[in-house]
């Protein structure tokens, strides 16, 4: 009994196309790294204004965070129907953005308190953002290497 090799090539087609739309799904939308940089820059500014002792801004600031940051992965979630994970893209790119939040959030916090709040802390929030957006897209492209067709 032979077998139509069409039909198993059709059938390997079909697969590799699946594993492509995975890929497609699981990564963000256009708007998602934009928003998830400049939800990441709130944490340095929260830093420095706990460096200043400014504690009912540093609470708003903290509370728009949290509020922003569970918005984004509800958000993501619905729309992908994966939930964020860092088992997705790899340890490596989380480890990328904890250095580059914990650095940011150590640099605001030690030149507020020795300088006081200044236009420093819009350059560091701005080069934050722009960080963590460029990492949410390299987190995009490790999901499509990782589980785009091969």
């Amino acid at each position: 009994m032979e077998t139509d090799p069409l039909d198993a090539q059709s059938a390997l087609d079909a697969a590799e196309a699946a594993e492509r739309r995975s890929a497609e799904i699981a990564t963000s939308t256009p708007w998602y790294a934009p928003w998830y940089g400049i939800t990441c820059a709130a944490v340095p500014v929260a830093f420095a204004l706990i460096a200043c002792d400014q504690k009912a801004l540093t609470i708003a600031v903290v509370m728009v965070l949290l509020a922003s940051l569970l918005t984004l992965m509800t958000t993501y979630q619905h729309v992908t129907g994966v939930w964020p994970s860092v088992r997705i893209a790899g340890w490596f790119v989380f480890i990328e953005a904890t250095v580059v939040m914990v650095g940011a959030a150590a640099l605001c916090y030690l030149v507020a308190s020795s300088y006081g709040l200044g236009w420093w802390l819009a350059a560091v929030a701005v080069a934050t953002a722009v960080l963590m957006a460029l990492l949410s897209r390299s987190y995009d492209a490790a999901i499509v290497r990782k589980h785009g067709a091969r």
